[in-house]
């Protein structure tokens, strides 16, 4: 139910298990984009949002699986 939500929002996302990143063009839709996924998941799934591990930011400055993320030209 998560990947069909984020796929019909036209949201890029990668996940593996629990863990997940979801990527937007800005910072403020990062915050709007986490603000709803959270309410989806805890409200409708049920699950609980580690806010402490919860980060909007960058994708090179936030770690995903112990890795993180760059680009290269």
């Amino acid at each position: 139910k998560f990947d069909k939500l984020l796929e019909s929002r036209g949201l890029r996302f990668c996940r593996y298990a629990d863990d997940c990143m979801i990527f937007v063009r800005s910072q403020r839709s990062g915050e709007r984009v986490r603000e709803s996924v959270t309410r989806f998941l805890e409200g409708k799934l049920r699950l609980r949002v580690n806010q402490e591990k919860t980060a909007v930011g960058p994708a090179y400055m936030v770690k995903f699986l112990g890795f993180r993320l760059y680009r290269t030209k």
